[in-house]
């Protein structure tokens, strides 16, 4: 009875300890309430079993999560009965709006996973204490709260797959929905309509009257056309005039543009040094475009302008920065009117050509969508956008290409631009007038981002070199506290780096979006590239890899300091030797990296089922063609470990002498005494012999072997072996050197000087040199000597 209670006490006592342990840790869940806090010292077990469920969270998070996916199941019907509709030529903006819906739910279902896998680890830690069958004379508590943990992994784990169901079925749609989006897209483009050197087209045209007319009545989509159009002209004309009086006020505040610099070099391009304040005003412009439209819609409209109203809202911002920015470096009064007034005159009227024709296209893209127009004037309004983009486009290069100073467009530029025109022309007169429309839509769209992007960049490295610069903001904070110039300009450099790829996403989320210049969706692409796919369960994203590329530079920063830090303080207050010194930071550095790329691939959300394929290719590998390179490995991990060649050892291998330099995973390096390097595969040391001198202590032996005549006295060369060895600083005097006898032959007498040296490195030196010495005093005393 004594052990039975022992026993329960104890697995009441665990049962509580792992409890509290799991509380104490913050294992609960975000769904925990104030009453799901820690219960005493005092609180029985079974009290303690009876709030545990709640304090893991479950029950209280369950409903909300079961709630979110109802909502998602809902979602995910409804975009599947809108795709098999009785509507099959679905447009472009309707697909758009289904493609954010299911990017929606793809976000939701992903969180949602995230949660719920966080609870299926923290209750399968739960059972693991508590185990899977219930002990001999358990407690009771324990027992009843093993079964609520079991039916809170059964309904984790169910509503686990039901979500990755839904997640799955959403992918699934946004890849029918992106596919009937291409087809869409053929479609629109292959079609062909009346061309209009054909009488048929202005016949159809002028049918087409009154079906045109009514959408400017009264009840139409554009009964407030003479406010739209009034409002437009208004808005961007004070916008523009707006431009010179906010960069004068950034000139005040001291972001003073400072004039184009006289280029050294004909083929460099000069960049003006207050383009800082330049895309300041192109900012505030931004914002200024669309509050003075908002204003104008209030007043003249009563802030319901209908949807073409919203479309010019949505387009003011990118107007208004293409203005506000455009105007100080291109007008009258801009930067290259006072530095180049012929690049000046080329580029004439750019700024107004890009902020019209980006609103005449969203426009266009509104009226097909609305179907403001009958389809013939709607043709017709495409041609005479086509015709007005690549005419322009033309003509800007032409004049930039007649000033060999500026050395801004080459010829095959221009030959391109005409190219497209020709191509444009003949699409229309041929009847495909959307291909002609949706390619210079597309250069229209591909030339702003470009100006916009290439313009941000600038801002952007301007102002990283004008704050980390030495006498810059931060620059002249960092250099007191230690940071050198060269890390300001490694710093520079890379937040440089970062901000031209971000600028560089930018730029395909602005082509990606067809036109459409609304930030919001512009902004909300950008975002799918960060929130990106799963391939094979593994999440694929943007910010993933950027997080995966910060930890390899934290790490390799850290694991180098670390080193430093052992080699120079804390190596130096021991008595170990070179070569474990090395071992020891070489195990020290491989296993370092062995953590960070298994924490790199857990953060990337890849496990060893992900990495099935992998191993099963490596095996492959190994077996056909990675065997020498696997040996090598596995011999650089004996020598690191056994070391019996050591950094600094004198070996000889494959008769070849020379100093350990370095071990790695893969191969030795060997310094000769011709100043080389000898790379061997690690393999040779474990496979072959080797010779090492140095191995056990730093001295060495060496024997020299010498003939004299059979008529010389023997007695006097013994001593003169010893003298001559006695005189040499490198030999030691303790064990003493010793002259032998070898061999008597008729004619000679072979002797042998045996000598021990301090290190084994000056072998070859004090061998010439006693050579020399043994040479002249035996040449001084008449005795022929040789060496044998």
């Amino acid at each position: 009875m004594t052990d039975r209670r022992t026993g329960a006490s104890h697995n009441a006592r665990k049962g509580r300890f792992w409890v509290a342990g799991l509380l104490a840790l913050g294992l609960i869940g975000g769904g925990a309430s104030q009453a799901d806090t820690p219960p005493a010292a005092s609180t029985p077990v079974g009290k303690v079993a009876a709030a545990d469920n709640n304090a893991l969270g479950w029950s209280s998070v369950s409903p909300t999560l079961g709630r979110q996916l109802d909502t998602d199941q809902k979602s995910v019907r409804d975009i599947f009965q809108r795709l098999n509709g009785a509507d099959p030529a679905m447009g472009d903006i309707a697909l758009a709006d289904l493609t954010k819906q299911v990017s929606a739910i793809q976000q939701d279902t992903h969180a949602v996973i995230g949660q719920i896998q966080s609870y299926d680890t923290i209750i399968s830690s739960f059972l693991q204490v508590l185990g899977d069958k219930p002990a001999a004379n358990e407690d009771a508590s324990i027992t009843a709260q093993r079964q609520r943990m079991q039916k809170d992994s059964q309904s984790v784990k169910s509503m686990l797959v039901r979500a990755r169901l839904y997640e799955l079925q959403a992918k699934q749609l946004g890849t029918v929905i992106d596919g009937r989006r291409s087809r869409i897209q053929q479609a629109t483009l292959s079609r062909r309509t009346s061309s209009p050197i054909a009488p048929h087209f202005w016949h159809a045209l002028v049918t087409e009257k009154a079906e045109n007319q009514s959408s400017v009545e009264n009840n139409g989509v554009l009964a407030e056309w003479p406010y739209l159009l009034g409002g437009t002209f208004l808005v961007l004309t004070l916008t523009g005039l707006t431009a010179y009086p906010l960069l004068a006020g950034l000139r005040r505040l001291g972001a003073k543009p400072e004039a184009l610099p006289a280029s050294t070099d004909n083929n460099e391009i000069p960049r003006a040094s207050g383009v800082v304040a330049i895309t300041a005003g192109g900012m505030l412009c931004a914002v200024l475009a669309p509050v003075l439209w908002l204003l104008w819609e209030m007043i003249t409209m009563g802030g319901d302008g209908g949807p073409i109203a919203a479309t010019i809202s949505d387009t003011m911002p990118v107007c208004g920065f293409i203005l506000g920015a455009g105007l100080p470096i291109l007008g009258r009064a801009g930067l290259l009117a006072n530095n180049d007034i012929k690049a000046r005159h080329a580029l004439r009227g750019v700024d107004w050509m890009l902020a019209c024709g980006v609103l005449a296209l969203d426009l266009l893209h509104a009226f097909q969508s609305l179907k403001v127009f009958g389809p013939t004037l709607t043709v017709l309004l495409e041609i005479v956008f086509a015709l007005a983009v690549s005419i322009s486009t033309v003509s800007t290069c032409r004049r930039l290409g007649r000033q060999a100073e500026t050395r801004l467009l080459a010829p095959s530029v221009l030959g391109l631009a005409t190219l497209l025109t020709f191509v444009t022309v003949i699409a229309i007169v041929l009847g495909y007038v959307s291909f002609a429309f949706s390619l210079n839509g597309w250069l229209l769209v591909l030339g702003t981002g470009i100006a916009i992007v290439g313009l941000l960049g600038m801002c952007w490295r301007e102002a990283i070199e004008r704050l980390l610069g030495a006498r810059g903001f931060f620059g002249s904070r960092l250099v007191p506290l230690g940071v050198g110039p060269r890390r300001l300009s490694q710093l520079t450099v890379v937040l440089s780096g970062i901000g031209n790829v971000m600028l560089l996403l930018i730029l395909v989320s602005i082509v990606q979006s067809e036109g459409d210049f609304n930030l919001a969706t512009i902004f909300g692409r950008l975002g799918l590239l960060f929130s990106g796919s799963n391939i094979r369960g593994i999440p694929i994203s943007l910010d993933t890899v950027l997080i995966c590329i910060g930890l390899f530079i934290a790490a390799y920063y850290a694991i180098r300091q670390t080193r430093n830090w052992m080699r120079d303080r804390l190596f130096p207050t021991t008595t170990m030797d070179i070569g474990s010194q090395t071992s020891i930071l070489s195990v020290f550095t491989y296993c370092s990296w062995i953590i960070v790329g298994l924490t790199v691939l857990s953060v990337a959300g890849v496990s060893i089922k992900n990495l099935t394929w992998v191993v099963s290719a490596l095996s492959v590998g190994i077996g056909f063609g990675l065997q020498s390179i696997v040996q090598n490995f596995v011999s650089g991990i004996i020598l690191l470990a056994e070391r019996p060649v050591r950094v600094g050892d004198v070996v000889e291998i494959a008769g070849t002498r020379g100093d350990v330099k370095r071990i790695s995973v893969r191969a030795t390096n060997i310094g000769l005494s011709d100043g080389s390097t000898m790379i061997v595969p690690n393999s040779q040391f474990i496979t072959t012999n080797v010779k090492n001198a140095t191995l056990g202590s730093t001295g060495a032996a060496l024997t020299l072997s010498f003939t004299v005549p059979i008529t010389a006295d023997l007695d006097q060369a013994r001593a003169m072996l010893l003298e001559v060895a006695a005189k040499r600083p490198e030999v030691l005097s303790t064990p003493t050197p010793k002259v032998r006898v070898t061999a008597i032959g008729s004619a000679a007498v072979t002797m042998t000087l045996g000598i021990n040296l301090i290190s084994v490195r000056e072998s070859g030196s004090v061998q010439d040199a006693i050579l020399f010495d043994v040479f002249r005093r035996f040449h001084a005393e008449d005795i022929a000597i040789a060496t044998t």
